[in-house]
């Protein structure tokens, strides 16, 4: 839900630097859940974006426009969701099947998750998202609303802190809850099967040997 608000802000970079810190968390939650040990610079590889110090360039940044200036682009917001809800769900499936490193490198995992969705092109996880959004665009402005104000009051601060950890325990904590059960009910309406068939596509990538470097 967070990678889908990056999008939406309206200062250049800063989306991208957001967009890589919270799908690093993710990944960093996901080994987590499974129990297995992945370090910083393989969170990096997997994950999206450069993962640039998240504060620093808040710091670079401009001023944040009013919330009252912004834009609601549906489509951008549903499509970053919707490719970070793939990925965590593939980087799972790997995990639990022991395709990691150092048993396969982070690069491989996530050539393998990239090609993988790039056969997934008109995905109904995206569909479902988009009509999610669609009808909780209130509670997506006043979530957006919360992310602005916390990555203002994150300029006064002078080391990086857990942001998504401070948002669930924010006063607008009931209104993420809300956007989040809002998607996981879409989510919920897909069929099992297409779950089914994203996985043992993945899979069956993973199960090839790895190309030696050079060949």
């Amino acid at each position: 839900m967070l990678v889908g608000l990056t999008p939406l802000l309206p200062v250049p970079f800063l989306d991208d630097h957001l967009k890589a810190y919270f799908e690093r968390r993710l990944a960093r939650a996901i080994a987590a859940s499974r129990g297995v040990a992945v370090s910083e610079d393989d969170l990096r590889a997997i994950g999206e974006g450069e993962g640039q110090d998240l504060i620093a360039q808040i710091g670079k940044g401009a001023l944040l426009l009013p919330v009252r200036l912004l834009f609601l682009n549906v489509k951008r917001a549903s499509d970053a969701a919707s490719a970070t809800y793939h990925r965590g769900y593939l980087l799972d499936v790997a995990l639990e099947a022991g395709a990691h490193p150092p048993q396969r490198s982070a690069s491989e995992l996530r050539a393998a998750i990239a090609a993988t969705l790039e056969e997934t092109p008109h995905s109904p996880i995206g569909a479902a998202l988009r009509l999610s959004f669609e009808g909780s665009k209130a509670l997506l402005r006043q979530a957006l609303a919360a992310l602005v104000g916390a990555l203002r009051r994150m300029r006064t601060t002078s080391t990086e802190v857990d942001l998504a950890e401070a948002l669930k325990e924010s006063k607008d904590r009931d209104v993420f809850a809300s956007l989040v059960e809002r998607m996981r009910q879409a989510v919920d309406e897909i069929p099992a099967a297409y779950f089914q068939e994203l996985e043992e596509r993945f899979l069956e990538r993973l199960a090839k040997p790895p190309v030696p470097d050079g060949d």
